[in-house]
């Protein structure tokens, strides 16, 4: 009998929460991103202590550790794409932010192999990649610009 009653309960309680997410108040612009905001300040700091140095560790040669830290980068980067799509867009807005997400995944590809490159003392095809890196952050800002984002756009990393 307590099995057939707590799984009754659990049933219950998960309507329950199914039907107060129905009823709560739709995601907009500015809810999703007074959520997002946070997040993106949070890996922006983490992603400035990673990268800290990796410009002169570049130019002295240094081209292991500099591709070490934007492996490191990449990764740190990954995690913030990973909380940012648990976050539910604004219904209007999925598709921009579907498309937001591949750009930014397509900059994480391109930030591990930058740093792929350098470990391998590639530095003319690293400095090409970081090229195609920008380019992806830029076309993941254009297309969150209906946001106004402050911390949740993307500068140049490096």
């Amino acid at each position: 009998m307590k099995g057939r009653i707590g799984t009754v309960a659990a049933a219950t309680l998960a309507t329950l929460a199914l039907a107060a997410t129905a009823h709560a108040e739709e995601q907009t612009r500015e809810t999703y991103k007074a959520q997002l905001e946070p997040l993106c300040q949070a890996n922006r700091s983490a992603n400035e202590r990673i990268m800290a140095g990796a410009r002169r560790r570049v130019n002295k040669g240094k081209l292991d550790q500099a591709g070490n830290q934007f492996v490191r980068v990449s990764g740190s980067f990954g995690s913030l794409i990973g909380r940012i799509a648990a976050v539910p867009p604004p219904a209007t807005d999925s598709r921009r932010v579907e498309r937001w997400l591949e750009m930014m995944r397509l900059l994480q590809t391109r930030l591990r192999t930058v740093g792929k490159y350098f470990k391998e003392g590639e530095k003319i095809k690293a400095t090409h990649e970081s090229i195609l890196a920008e380019r992806a952050g830029i076309s993941a800002n254009n297309i969150s610009i209906v946001f106004h984002f402050h911390y949740c756009r993307l500068s140049h990393f490096g």
